[in-house]
């Protein structure tokens, strides 16, 4: 009896230790499954808190994005609200046009008042330039062509022309005088060249000048200087070409004793920069052209050429009121010799009336 109840007794601690045993298993895998459950969670959290950050950043960087987007766009349109063409263009001009255009053989470098001009304006407006020489009949046909972005030459500004290009506003009053050496009697204007020979510069307002208004024998070169010497030579008979350079060449070659001025300027002409049709530079460079002559860049610059102050209020407005200038519109300019021709006539006829009155 007593075995009996020491194996029941025994039996039921075994019993109680194997649940135990179970348990204790069980326990386990819960604890396992708990902390995997609790791993998974922390993932996502960091999964989570990751995507939001990158979120974050990325709509930032939109909005960074954005901003600049924004501010390149606003700073295109205050450029070009004031004006800003950037670049560097190309700006056909002259050979041989003193004082307007040269080459310097010294230095290889061209020079004069176009040249220090073009270059002024273009620091103003913003822009660089490159100078491309050209004779001037292919500096005309190349701005019809729109070939160049800019030609300064002394060029007239004519109907003919702005029909093909168009024109700055004018910077420059000029216009055609008639040149005869000196000592010339016969010829004294000219109403006096029928049936002469007359030099002059091929494709200018010079050589139509001749052929609308005079039956001489035009005989033209593509360099005004040949011309002139042509008219030194005696080969012709006159020749006919812009008011400055004609006076310009008689004061620095030394030929005063050779050659001579007559007559009264013939035209009222004025020069101006040309620019293909449609060119988005020639408002800019108006704007530029006029602030140098409101500071007095323009003034430091024709003085250095030319030996005296500009009378800029012979200058038209607009390149379509100079074309249709006549040579009394631009008398102004000759103001001075004028008053001093006057004196002298009056000094002659004194001195007339004196010998009449010794005579009598």
């Amino acid at each position: 009896m007593k075995r009996k109840v020491i194996g029941l007794a025994l039996g039921t601690v075994l019993a109680a230790s194997l649940a135990a045993c179970g348990n204790g298993d069980d326990n386990n895998a819960n604890g396992g499954n708990d902390a995997a459950n609790n791993n998974a969670a922390n993932n996502t959290a960091d999964n989570a808190e990751n995507n939001a950050d990158d979120a974050a950043e990325n709509n930032a960087d939109n909005e960074a994005a954005d901003v600049n987007e924004n501010a390149e766009n606003d700073a295109e349109e205050d450029n070009e609200a004031a004006g800003d063409i950037g670049g560097t263009y190309t700006v056909a001009t002259d050979s041989n046009y003193v004082p307007f255009e040269f080459l310097n053989t010294d230095t290889g470098e061209m020079e004069g008042f176009d040249i220090d001009l073009i270059n002024a304006i273009a620091d103003e407006a913003g822009f660089e330039i490159e100078l491309e020489v050209v004779e001037f009949d292919g500096i005309v046909s190349g701005m019809g062509t729109g070939r160049y972005d800019i030609g300064i030459a002394g060029m007239t500004i004519t109907e003919e022309r702005a029909e093909n290009f168009e024109f700055s506003n004018p910077y420059y009053s000029a216009g055609l005088i008639l040149a005869v050496q000196e000592g010339e009697e016969d010829i004294q204007s000219i109403d006096d060249v029928d049936g002469l020979r007359v030099a002059t510069r091929a494709a200018t307002t010079s050589e139509t000048y001749l052929q609308e208004n005079t039956e001489a024998e035009i005989v033209a070169f593509p360099d005004i200087v040949n011309a002139y010497q042509d008219l030194q030579a005696g080969r012709v008979d006159a020749a006919i070409y812009d008011l400055p350079n004609v006076l310009y060449y008689i004061d620095t070659e030394g030929v005063g004793d050779e050659m001579q001025t007559v007559g009264d300027t013939l035209t009222g002409e004025q020069y101006g920069i040309a620019f293909p049709e449609g060119s988005e530079l020639r408002e800019a460079v108006n704007e530029a052209l006029q602030t140098l002559m409101d500071d007095g860049t323009y003034g430091e610059i024709y003085e250095e050429w030319f030996g005296e102050e500009p009378n800029l209020d012979t200058l038209a407005d607009s390149p379509e009121e100079a074309m249709n200038l006549e040579a009394d519109d631009m008398e102004d300019e000759n103001e001075v010799d004028v008053d001093v021709d006057e004196e002298e006539v009056d000094n002659n006829a004194d001195a007339n009336d004196a010998e009449e009155n010794e005579e009598e």
